[in-house]
């Protein structure tokens, strides 16, 4: 009976420390429509087979250009703007280009 009490108590207090409304609006700015979600994978995606084929088509010769673009179009990359993306802030830049708040 104890136990029953105390996990009705648990779900109550979590229940009621949710629903502030400053924990509400952090809570539903971390999640994404799906739309947005979408476009945060073909983000991740693209910026993955960017990462992979800048690792793996480095060339002694000049085709370095040749290598690496034949690279990202037969992995499929390429279907998302990288444009600002750094290596660090991979998540950041696709969590905010999936909801538009790219500058």
């Amino acid at each position: 009976m104890k136990v029953l009490v105390m996990a009705a108590t648990l779900v109550a207090g979590g229940f009621l420390f949710n629903s502030f409304p400053a924990f509400a609006q952090q809570r539903s700015a971390l999640l994404l429509t799906p739309a947005e979600t979408r476009a945060y994978h073909t983000c991740l995606f693209a910026a993955w087979v960017e990462d992979y084929c800048r690792a793996n088509s480095w060339r002694l010769t000049a085709s370095y250009d040749r290598v690496y673009s034949g690279c990202v179009a037969a992995n499929g990359g390429g279907k998302f703007p990288l444009g600002t993306r750094n290596w660090y802030n991979t998540d950041d830049y696709c969590s905010r280009a999936a909801r538009g708040r790219l500058r």
